[in-house]
């Protein structure tokens, strides 16, 4: 895309291994099924993204093969360039980190 930047939207039902697609993204907003409405409304700045994660996202491949499926966050967590670590109820919006009752209520 040269200097244009790419804003990858991806919908997961399952943890997204983000190394392949960080280093050529711009932006990367992931959903679980909302409306196309929802996703153009952050898009274009109508709406604030305001979701957490609902599970952890693994660090590679090598993480995933090495978790154990019935034990809760086992797993190394992908930590993207700028530091935030993609952990159980992580979020981002515009000002940055979500920090709220819902991440201090779920975080560990």
């Amino acid at each position: 895309m040269g200097t244009k930047p790419v804003v990858v939207v991806v919908k997961v039902s399952n943890p997204l291994i983000f190394t392949e697609i960080e280093k050529s993204a711009s932006a990367i907003l992931i959903h679980m099924g909302v409306q196309d409405q929802a996703i153009m409304d952050i898009l274009t700045g109508s709406a604030e993204p305001s979701g957490l994660l609902p599970f952890q996202m693994p660090l590679n491949m090598k993480t995933v093969e090495d978790q154990f499926e019935d034990v809760p966050r086992d797993m190394k967590c992908y930590v993207d360039a700028e530091g935030n670590t993609y952990d159980f109820a992580f979020g981002l919006n515009w000002s940055g980190v979500i920090n709220d009752k819902r991440v201090a209520k779920y975080k560990k």
